[in-house]
């Protein structure tokens, strides 16, 4: 694709993008179903951006995309609301985001009639077990409920996106697709080197910061410092002594600990470095949800429109709901609390990001992938049904979850009153 297609295609994704996002605004509605809509409408539908073009973009757009989201996300999420929930924060992004990703995995092997044990049906659970800071956050914004239960849910979704990547990261070693050697122990170095070395460099950062006025300089700084983690630990580190950590993991890490360090200290430092996240994860949200939409091609829609509908309602109303329930079997929630945990769990840009970087890997790579999987299901075919059943997961979860939440929130935990003036949680 020649450079000015591409800067082209760009200019008009962030030009409809945006008109469509101020007309949800006005709707009070979230503006991701927008957004996917508007990539299905000039991609497949209108063929003004080719669906080739569309990945082409995806594959720099996506991973650029998610750093300005995790380190937004996690940059403004303060470390003493966190000390509150941590314990089920904890729980939801480990004991329920694990077996969120199981159930899935199992329906989408029995909706394609695939073994029950194939690494394909995993796959599709881990791409899309993780929720989405970017469809909550601003729906708790609006929503007057206990803030402990928007911050709860918030926290999970910020630290169960980079469980998601590292997850996919593992499962994609079954299939040939990333040198796995061992998949516990990668898990183990991904999340723990990411938090070792996300906690040192915003400590270093930390220091820099406060001690020197970089003002509109620390915004650039900072992204920097994330994008070269990224770097480092998925592809510097890898080539050199074969394993590495997760970057995305790292950057929210980072985020986190820089982000209340900063606001702690009063730091005048702070209000540059959030100001400038919120644009990029707008420019972000765009350019990841209308190239998700343009890389759909018709013929992928009309293939695996009834088993992506079918594993999306599945993850959406058994996987997430069991998930959470067995999750927080034991803890302090009442059963109305965790049903609303249950029903709000969203699902966006990590998901929409990893399903099409995954779909891309498995077609450039189609003849690395075991015999034992292509047996049962073409490359081509796995590929589509993880787009396909990703964007009808986000489509539907975002459209209905982001409805009801203020009227569930009523139902299930009754009218909020606050006691004293809260604390705001951004």
């Amino acid at each position: 694709m020649e450079l000015m297609m591409a800067i082209g295609y760009l200019g008009l994704a962030l030009v409809l993008g945006s008109l469509v996002a101020k007309i949800a605004e006005k709707l009070k509605i979230p503006d991701i179903p927008l957004l996917l809509l508007l990539g299905l409408i000039i991609g497949p539908f209108l063929q003004i951006i080719p669906s080739d073009s569309a990945m082409e973009i995806f594959e720099y757009a996506g991973p650029i995309g998610l750093i300005f989201i995790l380190l937004g996300g996690a940059f403004t999420m303060r470390i003493s609301l966190l000390k509150r929930v941590i314990k089920t924060v904890v729980r939801l992004d480990t004991i329920t985001f694990l077996i969120t990703l199981l159930i899935s995995g199992f329906i989408f092997n029995m909706v394609l009639n695939l073994p029950y044990t194939s690494p394909v049906g995993y796959l599709f659970g881990a791409i899309t077990a993780a929720t989405d800071p970017a469809t909550l956050i601003p729906v708790f914004s609006r929503v007057r409920t206990n803030p402990e239960v928007a911050i709860t849910l918030e926290a999970e979704s910020i630290f169960n996106d980079p469980l998601g990547i590292v997850s996919t990261s593992v499962i994609l070693g079954l299939f040939g697709l990333f040198s796995s050697s061992n998949p516990l122990i990668d898990l183990i170095t991904l999340a723990g080197g990411a938090i070792v070395v996300g906690l040192l460099l915003a400590k270093i950062y930390e220091k820099i910061i406060i001690h020197c006025d970089f003002h509109e300089y620390v915004a650039p700084l900072v992204l920097g410092g994330a994008m070269l983690l990224l770097y480092v630990g998925d592809d510097l580190l890898p080539s050199i002594c074969g394993y590495g950590f997760s970057g995305y993991m790292a950057v929210a890490i980072m985020g986190l600990y820089l982000g209340d360090a900063l606001f702690r200290a009063d730091d005048i430092d702070y209000k540059y470095i959030v100001s400038f996240c919120d644009d990029l994860s707008l420019l972000a949200r765009v350019f990841i949800f209308v190239f998700l939409g343009a890389c759909i091609k018709l013929s992928m829609l009309e293939n695996y429109f009834i088993p992506g509908l079918l594993v999306a309602l599945g993850s959406i109303f058994l996987a997430r709901p069991l998930g959470v329930f067995l999750g927080l079997i034991g803890s302090k929630h009442s059963f109305k609390e965790k049903l609303y945990f249950a029903l709000e769990g969203p699902r966006g840009v990590v998901p929409a990001a990893l399903a099409v970087t995954v779909g891309i890997e498995i077609l450039k790579n189609a003849d690395k992938i075991p015999a034992s999987i292509t047996k049962y299901i073409t490359p081509t075919d796995i590929a589509g049904t993880i787009i396909i059943g990703t964007f009808m997961t986000i489509l539907l979860s975002v459209i209905l979850e982001a409805s009801w939440a203020g009227m569930l929130a009523l139902k299930l935990l009754g009218e909020y009153k606050p006691k004293y003036k809260e604390e705001s949680h951004h």
